[in-house]
């Protein structure tokens, strides 16, 4: 059930909604049907992480730069994020990327790198261009096969992030 109403809030707030009037959701609707459904799975989330680390269920290390390799370029090819990518190199982007998924998925370790304000803080980050980085990072785990379980909690865990990305 979980995962079902996870890919109904995702993809409901990632795309428009399909109907005779051709509604569609605006950005801050897409982004609270994503919060939500990251609210109603917290004590899921909470739960499998006990069991077995977000960290391992991702492939540990190499599984981790293999998605961050394809991350970043997934984002580079992206039309709406594409442009934040022209002047960012691909290895240190992979090499920071790894390092931040480990340490924060339960992989230890500490991130020594610049934090997640400082590295967007000039950027103008739009919550349309969150939402699309997320969409990536959704269709980038799906691609590798990581499970429905795991990519939720990515997701969730970048949209506890999404104060200090979104500046505009």
């Amino acid at each position: 059930m979980i995962k079902h109403i996870f890919y109904i809030a995702l993809v409901s707030s990632i795309t428009a909604c399909s109907t005779n009037e051709k509604s569609v959701l605006t950005v801050e609707e897409q982004a609270a049907n994503v919060t939500t459904m990251c609210s109603e799975n917290a004590n899921a989330i909470q739960q499998r992480q006990k069991s077995h680390s977000l960290y391992s269920r991702l492939g540990e290390r190499p599984g981790i730069k293999e998605f961050a390799t394809n991350l970043y370029a997934s984002h580079k090819a992206n039309p709406v994020i594409g442009h934040f990518f022209e002047h960012v190199p691909k290895d240190p982007f992979i090499k920071n990327v790894t390092d931040f998924v480990s340490v924060h998925s339960g992989g230890g370790g500490v991130y020594t790198q610049r934090d997640m304000t400082t590295v967007h803080k000039d950027l103008g980050i739009s919550l349309e261009n969150f939402l699309a980085a997320g969409g990536d990072v959704q269709a980038v785990l799906a691609d590798l096969g990581r499970g429905e379980n795991e990519i939720q909690e990515v997701i969730c865990f970048l949209v506890s992030l999404a104060p200090t990305v979104v500046t505009k």
